[in-house]
């Protein structure tokens, strides 16, 4: 069996492989042909005597030799990466990338986030916000925001904390349902948010409510939910305690004071081979201190199923 070293080049492309379990989609990522891909995984099988994956009619999967080589390589590509990225910005800032729900961009990072860079003026701190989740492994991303935990063996899922959900309306929209006599969510113009599937028939089924709006806007945002809300368009799924501070100026309010339920949970990620890195765990502990300052209310938490 050779000891030579494989070439960056083929582990990058095992890399990928193993990680999409796809040859096209490797492909895809590192613009070469399939082909291509599957040549150089024949390659690198030879050149390690072994086999790396098992092909099936229509799927690859690993090998138990492949998932081990695959785990153990992965770091440290990672590593070589970050290492290549601090030496061609050795003149510049160092990169700090976080990556978050478009929400919590706006409503938590945006107008917090000078305090962390007061702390480290030396990072160069970059923020993108989609919904989709973020990579980590031979990608940009240094620590992401997410709503839900995943059961990567690689990452590490830091609690932020609890997400409740109720709905909210504007206090002028509340008053005109007051008027009317009755305070039924049937009579509410619902808006939603087209990507969110999930959380208002959560709602309705932890409540054992069989009433839903006839009327409804729908909107692939949630800033721009909250802005029609704002405009008293109709009631939306409210997100506590991240609504918290617009509750608290009486931008909005709650239909349903007594009807909220857990839905899932607000975490920090980052690489397990990342945590003593003292710039995740500076911005860790930074964020756990601004969550508790501005999101910390029992109240609710107790009022919830």
């Amino acid at each position: 069996m050779s000891t030579r070293l494989p070439s960056l080049n083929l582990l990058t492309v095992f890399e990928a492989a193993a990680r999409h379990l796809s040859f096209k989609n490797a492909a895809e990522e590192l613009c070469i042909s399939p082909p291509a891909v599957s040549h150089q995984i024949k390659v690198l099988e030879k050149q390690l005597d072994v086999p790396l994956f098992m092909r099936l009619n229509r799927a690859i999967e690993l090998t138990p030799v492949g998932q081990t080589y695959y785990e153990e390589i992965r770091g440290a590509l990672r590593q070589l990466n970050q290492a290549t990225s601090r030496v061609i910005e050795r003149q510049e800032k160092h990169a700090f990338r976080i990556n978050s729900i478009p929400f919590i961009t706006n409503s938590l990072l945006v107008p917090h986030i000078q305090e962390f860079q007061s702390i480290h003026p030396e990072l160069n701190i970059q923020i993108s916000s989609q919904i989709q989740r973020a990579g980590f492994f031979l990608d940009d991303t240094d620590v992401a925001i997410r709503h839900k935990k995943g059961d990567e063996p690689g990452l590490h899922y830091q609690a932020l904390s609890p997400v409740l959900i109720t709905p909210v309306c504007s206090p002028e929209y509340l008053n005109n349902q007051d008027q009317s006599g009755s305070i039924a969510l049937q009579n509410f113009r619902l808006i939603r948010l087209s990507t969110d599937k999930h959380s208002w028939p959560y709602w309705l089924t932890a409540w054992e409510s069989n009433f839903f709006p006839e009327e409804e806007l729908s909107l692939d945002n949630y800033q721009a939910v909250l802005d029609a809300v704002k405009q008293g368009m109709g009631v939306a799924m409210g997100y506590l305690p991240s609504l918290l501070p617009l509750i608290e100026k009486g931008e909005l309010v709650l239909p349903f004071p007594n009807q909220i339920c857990k839905f899932n949970h607000l975490y920090l990620v980052y690489s397990k081979i990342e945590k003593s890195n003292p710039e995740i765990a500076s911005f860790q502990s930074w964020l756990i201190d601004l969550v508790n300052s501005l999101w910390s209310d029992k109240k609710y938490l107790s009022e919830s199923r």
